[in-house]
């Protein structure tokens, strides 16, 4: 079970890395007009490195059951964790709850947190 939930949490964070790299780019960065082109790239470097960085991590994730000790599936999951909390927390707080990556990201850190978890205690 903990294994499955690494693994769903992880693709789950992949598929949010997606759409967040795609949609950022479609409806954030390119209908920007009349600023600054260095304001532009800034932007768009960091909806694109946060999409690389939540993939990146999310692919850890997927990988942590099968190449992985416990120590090395704990680890993982508590850095990935991190990363899904704090964009939860950050996208709600930015978005006063509105945008639903919030509610996704918080399921991927349960998902992760589940399978941080050892299945004695479950």
């Amino acid at each position: 079970m903990k294994d499955a939930c690494l693994v769903i949490a992880g693709s789950l964070g992949m598929m949010i890395a997606i759409v967040h790299g795609y949609l950022g780019e479609m409806k954030v960065v390119r209908p920007i007009e009349g600023s600054p082109a260095s304001a532009k790239r800034i932007l768009q470097a960091i909806m694109f490195l946060s999409a690389v960085y939540w993939f990146v991590g999310s692919a850890f994730l997927v990988a942590s059951p099968f190449y992985f000790d416990a120590s090395g599936r704990l680890l993982t999951a508590i850095l990935v964790g991190a990363i899904y909390l704090t964009a939860a927390i950050a996208n709600y707080w930015a978005t006063r709850g509105k945008h639903f990556g919030w509610i996704l990201l918080v399921i991927a850190f349960i998902l992760t947190g589940l399978g941080a978890v050892s299945a004695e205690t479950i």
